[in-house]
């Protein structure tokens, strides 16, 4: 009971430690943000109080403004990254196992990904208009491309010795895909959707941004247009809450899914 008792303390102690060393640069930059805002080294407008960006944040919560325009940039950037995702490991894995696919879609993959997206923006306008519609085929197109070459890249450093092991153990072509080569390639996949997620949260923001519509990036345009700088950086915070949340349940995920790496 003793040896228990002395453990927990030590133990809270080396977490509490642990949490300090991680946050403790953020937690100087934020002092000093406060300590430069209030003494008015810096004029207001371009860095107003981290307390009363706080406070415009919590405002706009309640009054609903924060919560619904939220809604719409994770809604935008979660469908068109799901779009992506489908088409994407699709494009990828196909591409890998078939020569014929693999032709006709390495091509494009080069021209493609390299392509700055948002500067397809005015294009996707003209196209699908400034709607949710245009917004979503954006994010999917700009996702597309790290989803699919990460599924490739990883289905074909699939070692040759798993497939020739199931093949001897009598594994048809269709259960040899979804029992070895999937398992084996899905770190790589999902290394693909890590890094096209905080993507999607990009496009998405920084065409709002440009279009309007509601979501995050249109509400933070309004805080410039009515000086109100506050409100730029209480948006701000909200899709930086947003990619942290979306990071951290993607590792969870990761963490269960590849229990066995």
């Amino acid at each position: 009971m003793d040896v228990t008792a002395d453990a927990n303390p030590r133990f809270d102690l080396s977490s509490a430690l642990s949490l300090v060393k991680s946050i403790y640069s953020l937690v100087i930059v934020l002092v000093l943000w406060e300590a430069v805002a209030q003494l008015g080294l810096i004029h207001y407008y371009f860095l107003p109080p981290l307390s009363d960006i706080i406070m415009r944040f919590v405002e706009l919560t309640l009054n609903g403004q924060m919560l619904y325009n939220a809604y719409l940039t994770l809604m935008r950037a979660m469908v068109g990254l799901a779009i992506a995702s489908v088409f994407g490991v699709l494009v990828g894995v196909l591409s890998a196992q078939n020569d014929l696919v693999d032709w006709f879609f390495d091509p494009i993959i080069k021209i493609g990904y390299p392509v700055p997206i948002i500067s397809l923006i005015p294009v996707f306008m003209l196209w699908f208009g400034i709607g949710d519609i245009s917004k979503i085929i954006m994010v999917a197109v700009g996702t597309f491309w790290p989803v699919a070459i990460n599924a490739r890249d990883s289905t074909r450093q699939v070692e040759t010795k798993l497939l020739w092991s199931a093949k001897m153990m009598g594994t048809s072509d269709r259960r040899l895909l979804w029992r070895v080569v999937m398992p084996a390639a899905m770190p790589g996949i999902l290394t693909g959707f890590q890094i096209a997620m905080p993507l999607s949260l990009i496009i998405t923001f920084v065409f709002e941004m440009v279009a309007g519509g509601g979501g995050l990036g249109a509400l933070e345009i309004a805080g410039v247009r009515s000086f109100e700088s506050t409100q730029v950086y209480a948006a701000i915070i909200a899709i930086m809450l947003i990619g942290i949340a979306l990071d951290r349940l993607l590792r969870m995920a990761r963490g269960r899914l590849l229990h066995w790496t």
